[in-house]
């Protein structure tokens, strides 16, 4: 009896017989089935690098998007270009294509590439495209974020505008083109040698008068005594009442003068002369109104010596729940501070310095003259390391509650005081050490991304 491949090879020598062309056609089928799955598999693997590589650099354009929107495009072109495999399954690339997303979240970014097929071809298909589509948004967890920044002499001029320009850009980065934002409250704590808590506050005082001449309180008040300057403690009590800041008529600021009959005349009353000389700008209680907070970056003026301490305690008394009630207006109207632990709610200091803390007898701060020994010392040295200690304590306490600490020292070298901003931060990737005018805006911009918390959506 024959074997099947004897019949199988006489059927190919049959020159009378169909079989060949058929056998033909399925060895064909065989062909293009398998190199099918082959060009298939090919074309996934290209598939998913391009939307792997399409998703980094769509979180490496988004984390710019707000703050240099003309960049993000070639930001995503380069990162992506660098990334994807040079000659990885042979594919060819087509230019990104983006398209505005009306939410205000970064642009959605498509990518395409078209692959060579190897075993396809013989059915007439020649190259498979393949596509990948990505979209950023920012994660929808809220914030109350306190911006304590360093209004003293030294930040006049440039560093001054530089801040407000850094700090604008962090703004725009969390609100990104919206006017507000659910469960986004900023506020702002501008200090300097005290901290203005805003005229309107004077029931937080201890009641005391005093001869303002031809201007009024302008807000600004004295540290308090028995280490409550380190406190969160609310002046709903008596014992934790303010005391208003008052630079007296004295050699170093003549604006009341009494003649000799008795006739009282006034000077010129300046931010630099007069019961409220260097007094900070009014402090902005948080606000998830973008303008609002805006208005008082750029109000922001630079004059006095520096207490960094009562700026960051100031900072913790607006996230501190103990406030809640107290600030009035919006933060009233929305219940806040919130509680510590707040589900999906950060809170965050941010504080800027551009020198050490100082005290001396030519500047009547809130601890008045150093001669007046507010702090347990009448040596200068002493008291600026007394000074130092207190920031530290404040900084310590409110990472205690909970609170994210970042810290920036503008434009100083100098190992100590970073020392010291480096162990007031929540950890050591929160302190940026002395970044220069060029710098601050990056320094700024990195904070403003890692609060953001991009994260890919589609």
């Amino acid at each position: 009896m024959a074997t099947f491949m004897q019949r199988f090879l006489h059927g190919l020598r049959d020159e009378r017989g169909v079989a060949a062309p058929i056998i033909a056609l399925a060895f064909t089928a065989i062909i293009s089935s398998v190199g099918a799955s082959v060009d298939y598999a090919r074309a996934q693997m290209a598939q998913a690098k391009l939307s792997d590589t399409l998703d980094a650099a769509a979180l490496a354009a988004g984390s710019i998007a707000n703050a240099q929107p003309t960049q993000v495009e070639s930001t995503a072109n380069n990162y992506f270009n660098v990334n994807f495999p040079q000659g990885y399954m042979d594919a060819t690339l087509s230019p990104l294509q983006f398209v505005n997303n009306a939410n205000g979240n970064p642009p959605i970014i498509t990518a395409s590439a078209t692959v060579p097929t190897i075993f396809m071809g013989i059915v007439g298909i020649n190259t498979m495209t393949v596509s990948a589509h990505t979209e950023i948004a920012r994660a929808s967890s809220g914030l109350e974020l306190v911006l304590v920044m360093d209004n003293t002499g030294s930040m006049a001029g440039q560093k001054l505008a530089e801040l407000k320009s850094s700090a604008t850009d962090l703004v725009n980065i969390l609100f990104g083109n919206s006017a507000t934002k659910d469960d986004l409250w900023i506020g702002l704590v501008p200090f300097a040698q005290t901290v203005n808590i805003g005229n309107g506050h004077g029931n937080w005082l201890d009641g005391a008068v005093f001869d303002w001449g031809p201007t009024s309180w302008g807000g600004c008040v004295d540290a308090q005594a028995n280490g409550k300057d380190q406190t969160d403690d609310p002046p709903t009590a008596a014992a934790n009442k303010l005391r208003a800041y008052y630079w007296p008529s004295d050699s170093n600021n003549t604006w009341r003068t009494v003649s000799s009959k008795g006739k009282v005349t006034y000077s010129t009353i300046t931010s630099t002369r007069g019961p409220n000389a260097y007094c900070s700008k009014e402090v902005t209680p948080m606000t998830n109104q973008k303008a609002a907070i805006l208005e008082g970056i750029n109000a922001m003026t630079a004059n006095g010596n520096t207490h960094v301490n009562l700026g960051a305690v100031w900072g913790w008394r607006m996230l501190s729940p103990k406030w809640r009630g107290l600030w009035g207006g919006t933060m009233n109207a929305n219940e806040l501070p919130l509680d510590y632990g707040t589900d999906k709610m950060a809170k965050v200091a941010i504080i800027l310095t551009d020198g050490q803390n100082t005290m001396d007898n030519s500047t009547r701060t809130s601890y008045w003259y150093l001669s007046d020994n507010k702090l347990g010392t009448t040596n200068g040295s002493k008291a600026v390391t007394e000074l130092d200690k207190r920031t530290l304590a404040v900084c310590n306490a409110m990472k205690s509650k909970g609170i994210i600490v970042y810290t920036l020292l503008y434009d100083l070298n100098n190992a100590t005081i970073a020392n010291l901003y480096s162990n007031c931060a929540s950890k050591p990737d929160y302190f940026f050490n002395s970044p220069t005018t060029d710098t601050l805006h990056s320094a700024f911009q990195t904070i403003g991304d890692s609060l953001s918390n991009l994260r890919i959506s589609k």
